[in-house]
């Protein structure tokens, strides 16, 4: 379909507006939402790719969230969902302390292309508050988010919590942040650590597919 290709070369070449209009002819022209929807995950796979491997640049990531967000909203509401179920369950949030949530809803916009359902308990998240929402979703994955030192010791606290509730076996934790490294995580008991949110949302689209 020389429609669906355009879309995903214009998603690619970050122009929004004919990613909107080529989306929206697709639609119009009896094409499945849910064919839209991956040409629209192609695009936004290949930038995070291409910024994985430093060839853009944070900006042109934004750009792309933001593109993929916006042609969504006009996707959504014709979904089949039942041919598009969610794959996985991800709790999501910053940690108690810290107010930081950029690299967070990035990351939240690709995994979410991914269908997995995100539960995004936004910042200064305490750690009660990630174990009652993993415990009352029967999430697959908890992804905590840390962009300063001073809170990177509550990511210890949640991972721990999680354990004294029974609920660590149960899950993935990854962590991200500007200050979070491998040996970090391996410290604090993750199972994975990323400085980018492109990497940690690749990361758990496999954790999904295993």
């Amino acid at each position: 379909m020389p429609v669906i290709h355009e879309l995903v070369s214009a998603f690619i070449d970050l122009d929004q507006r004919q990613v909107l209009r080529l989306t929206e002819n697709a639609l119009n022209s009896g094409i499945p939402a849910n064919d839209v929807l991956m040409s629209l995950q192609d695009g936004i796979t290949n930038i995070g790719a291409e910024y994985e491997k430093g060839s853009c640049f944070l900006t042109e990531l934004l750009a792309a969230a933001d593109i993929f967000k916006t042609a969504m909203e006009k996707v959504s509401p014709l979904l089949n969902l039942t041919d598009s179920p969610a794959v996985g369950t991800l709790v999501l949030g910053t940690v108690r302390g810290d107010l930081h949530d950029l690299g967070k809803n990035i990351f939240k916009t690709f995994v979410e292309s991914a269908r997995i359902t995100v539960h995004d308990l936004g910042v200064d998240v305490s750690a009660d508050d990630f174990v009652n929402k993993v415990a009352t979703t029967h999430a697959n994955i908890v992804a905590l988010s840390s962009l300063l030192t001073t809170s990177m010791d509550q990511i210890r606290v949640v991972i721990n919590e999680l354990n004294k509730a029974g609920l660590r076996n149960g899950v993935k934790i990854i962590i991200g942040g500007n200050p979070i490294t491998d040996e970090f995580g391996k410290e604090v008991g993750a199972d994975a650590a990323v400085r980018d949110a492109a990497l940690g949302a690749r990361i758990c689209k496999e954790w999904m597919r295993s």
